[in-house]
């Protein structure tokens, strides 16, 4: 995959998803006009979905940009994902957003840093639900995917796609060591998938549950200047 997506093309992700709506248009219009026009406002929707917007990115010191289109599900202490074990409760904190099928679907990387790990856990593809209980269950037994960047001071920040009844491809191919900016395009949840984004425990975030953000131009957080937890 290029690094190089054009503002306002299909993003490089989202192609898979176009040409199996376009051949599906085909097949349908040889069946019924009616059917085929349907099928024609589904890849015209679709290609609203799957491009990579003409964005004004949010450039600035300490600042963590939304990674995603979405709502606000949670915003949370917790740990660093693969330190359950030895961190401490409020070693982090987790801010989780929902990819509705009506946003934008290309996510950005939320700050300008190396990827230090880009790892895929397999698993189910349940729905979240809409309690506390039934997302701490989809989170455990999900697929999910976890990026990790690490800035230039040395701070951490994980984000996480995780799966869901619709989001059955978690796509992000750069390979540990990557540098990005913020706002370079990093992936797709191939459709409608939950994010969770895990910053150090002492970054400042005002956003609250229900919040719409926009990727790019929402600032979720903002960090500490010291390095963090999680920092190893």
């Amino acid at each position: 995959m290029s690094d190089q997506q054009d503002k306002g093309a299909i993003a490089n992700d989202g192609w898979p998803v176009l040409a199996a709506a376009g051949l599906t248009t085909i097949l349908l219009s040889f069946m019924s006009p009616v059917l085929g026009a349907f099928g024609l406002g589904l890849l015209l929707w679709l290609a609203h979905l799957l491009r990579n917007p003409d964005r004004a990115i949010i450039v600035a010191q300490d600042c963590v940009i939304a990674p995603i289109d979405g709502v606000v599900m949670a915003v949370t202490a917790d740990v660093f994902p693969g330190q359950e074990l030895d961190a401490e409760p409020d070693d982090a904190m987790r801010i989780t957003i929902r990819n509705r099928l009506t946003d934008v679907q290309i996510a950005l990387s939320p700050v300008t840093g190396h990827i230090t790990e880009n790892a895929l856990y397999p698993g189910l593809f349940n729905s979240w639900g809409d309690s506390d209980d039934s997302w701490r269950q989809a989170r455990d037994i999900n697929e999910r995917r976890e990026i990790c960047f690490r800035d230039e001071r040395g701070r951490i920040v994980t984000l996480v796609q995780l799966a869901t009844r619709t989001a059955r491809q978690l796509v992000c191919r750069h390979n540990e060591g990557k540098f990005l900016r913020a706002g370079d395009p990093l992936g797709m949840a191939r459709m409608g998938g939950v994010y969770d984004l895990y910053v150090p425990q002492a970054s400042r975030c005002d956003l609250r549950a229900g919040q719409n953000v926009i990727a790019g131009e929402t600032v979720i957080a903002r960090l500490a200047a010291r390095k963090g937890k999680g920092s190893a």
